[in-house]
C-alpha cells in the first residue's frame, strides 16, 4: 500500500532521532535516501519477497541500524573496494554506501528480482560508484577481474566462515579484510572449524567483535578475517592470533 506524506515524514524523524543517539548523525540527503529507501523495500516487497521484516521500527533498527554498526569498530575510506556479498535487498551494502558515498561498492546477488530491485534502487537513490553482479559468490570468486580486487567483503547471511571462506578470501586484496555479520557472541565453535579452510586461502581470523547493539533489539558479533601476504604468511603469526575460547 501507498506511503502517505506523512507516515513518510514520521519515519523521517525517527530515523534522524534514532541514528543521531546511536552516533551516526545523518544529513539532509541521507535521511531522504533512507527514506526513500524504506518506502521502496515496502513497495517492491508486497509484490516479491525482499524481506520478511516489513514494519517501520524493525527496517529502522534490524536493517538501516544493523547495516552500520560495523563501523563502530571499522573504518571505511574513500575509495576503498568494498563488495556485498548475498546481498539480497541490499543490506549492508547499500546502506554502508549512502553513509560513506565515497567507496566503491559492487553487490553480488544471484536472484534476478533482488537484481532488479537493486538496480532500480541505485537508480533511485543516486548512488554512483555502485554496480550490481547478477551471479553466484562462487562464480565471482573465479573471475579474475574481481579476484584479489577488494580491500573489504562483507557478509550478512547465515552460512558458516568454513562455508564461505572459498568465495570471499580470495577476493580479498592482500590485508584485506573480509567482516561476517553474525548473530549471538558465541564463535568459538564456527572459528575452530574454519581454521583450515583459512589456511589453505591463505586467510586469518583477525579480530572478533561481540556486543549488543545500542538502540536494536540485536546481540550482533562481526569476525574479521584479514588476506595474508604470501610472503607474510607464519606459523608464528597464526599463533599469536590464535582465538582461545
Amino acid at each position: 500500500m501507498p506511503q502517505t506524506h506523512c507516515e513518510q515524514q514520521k519515519f523521517a524523524e525517527r530515523l534522524k532521532q534514532t541514528f543521531s543517539r546511536n552516533q551516526f548523525p545523518l544529513s539532509t540527503r541521507q535521511v531522504e535516501q533512507l527514506t526513500r529507501y524504506r518506502s521502496e523495500l515496502r513497495r517492491w516487497n508486497a509484490v516479491m519477497n525482499l524481506t520478511t521484516i516489513t514494519e517501520d521500527v524493525e527496517i529502522l533498527e534490524k536493517h538501516f541500524l544493523d547495516s552500520l554498526s560495523i563501523l563502530n569498530h571499522i573504518t571505511l575510506t574513500a575509495d576503498d573496494a568494498v563488495i556485498d556479498i548475498g546481498t539480497g535487498a541490499g543490506f549492508p551494502g547499500i546502506v554502508l554506501k549512502i553513509y560513506v558515498p565515497d567507496i566503491r561498492l559492487t553487490l553480488v546477488e544471484a536472484s534476478q528480482k533482488k537484481v532488479s530491485f537493486l538496480k532500480f534502487l541505485i537508480a533511485q537513490l543516486g548512488l554512483e560508484g555502485t554496480i550490481v553482479l547478477a551471479s553466484r559468490a562462487e562464480e565471482c570468486a573465479q573471475q579474475p577481474v574481481h579476484t584479489g580486487a577488494y580491500d573489504w567483503v562483507v557478509t550478512r547471511y547465515v552460512a558458516s566462515l568454513a562455508e564461505s571462506a572459498g568465495y570471499c578470501v580470495p577476493l580479498l586484496k592482500p590485508n584485506g579484510k573480509w567482516v561476517a555479520y553474525k548473530s549471538g557472541a558465541e564463535l568459538s565453535t564456527e572459528i575452530r572449524d574454519s581454521e583450515k579452510r583459512l589456511t589453505a586461502l591463505g586467510g586469518i581470523v583477525d579480530t572478533v567483535f561481540s556486543g549488543k547493539n545500542s538502540g536494536a533489539a540485536l546481540t550482533r558479533s562481526y569476525i574479521v578475517v584479514r588476506r595474508l601476504n604470501a610472503t607474510s604468511f607464519s606459523k608464528e603469526e597464526r599463533q599469536r592470533k590464535r582465538y582461545e575460547f
